[in-house]
């Protein structure tokens, strides 16, 4: 068997063995589908049913500046949690493992923070509920990220990569079907990806069998590794520089979808004959 890598050590993870062992299909499939699943939770929303929710509290006038401030706070707030949650979630040392823990919390708190959205009539009150949703969907995200290192080994991490890679762009297109077969009824808007969703994640999370940390093998943290987790340095690291353009072009293909059902009937001077349509 060939050494372990020295950085998972550091941290007081147990890491994934270089040697031959490999993940089988069951677990690359529940993988792929929790994965795909935690990503349907957050792309509903994000995609269309957010921007009709906000249309249909503030007005066609006023929906694109009104939106703007609801996901550019959430975005801002994502930009600290999935970090900050994958760093706690390497000092875990619950019973239940390292990552579990955070991957119930945050599918927890992000079906409170979806509800609290379809259910409220105040712009207030739905950018208090995404920024929960982008917080803790984010702590979800960053657990199930964290697994890739922690259960596979280097000789499949390619081929998984490559499999969760497809993960996102099929949640895009399973979220805005599944949002266009409910259109009209808004609490089902936002229903119907999250039960999918977060039943994928559910049957996954059971099944891991999840790392645990021993309290003595926990890694020190302080106030300075905690800043340093928000920053790379591009000229070390050349690979993070290309590898940070892919998501770049992502975020910005996912973003013109999601505000066309507040820009269209804006721009055509009438609302949408059918609600829910883009």
């Amino acid at each position: 068997m060939q050494p372990a890598d020295p950085h998972s050590v550091a941290r007081g993870v147990s890491p994934a063995p270089l040697g031959p062992q490999r993940v089988g299909r069951r677990f690359l499939a529940l993988y792929a589908l929790s994965y795909a699943g935690g990503s349907l939770l957050f792309l509903g929303p994000l995609l269309v049913s957010l921007a009709l929710k906000v249309d249909d509290l503030v007005g066609i006038a006023d929906a694109p500046r009104n939106l703007a401030l609801v996901t550019g706070v959430g975005s801002l707030l994502a930009i600290v949690s999935n970090p900050l949650f994958g760093r706690l979630s390497d000092r875990t040392t619950s019973h239940l493992g390292m990552r579990r823990p955070w991957m119930v919390i945050g599918l927890l708190g992000g079906t409170v923070g979806t509800l609290t959205i379809a259910l409220v009539s105040s712009i207030l009150v739905v950018l208090v509920g995404w920024c929960v949703v982008q917080i803790f969907l984010n702590a979800l995200l960053a657990a199930q990220v964290a697994i890739l290192p922690d259960h596979v080994p280097t000789a499949q991490r390619g081929l998984v990569s490559g499999v969760l890679g497809v993960c996102l762009p099929a949640a895009s297109v399973a979220a805005t079907y599944l949002v266009q077969a409910f259109e009209g009824r808004q609490l089902m808007t936002f229903l119907a990806p999250l039960l999918p969703g977060g039943t994928l994640v559910v049957v996954f999370t059971t099944s891991l069998n999840d790392h645990h940390l021993d309290p003595t093998d926990k890694p020190p943290w302080s106030l300075r590794q905690l800043v340093e987790t928000f920053y790379v340095n591009p000229r070390a690291n050349p690979d993070f520089r290309v590898g940070v353009r892919q998501p770049v072009h992502v975020r910005h293909g996912v973003r013109v979808p999601r505000d066309l059902p507040g820009l269209l009937p804006h721009r055509r001077g009438r609302r949408p004959r059918r609600r829910g349509r883009t």
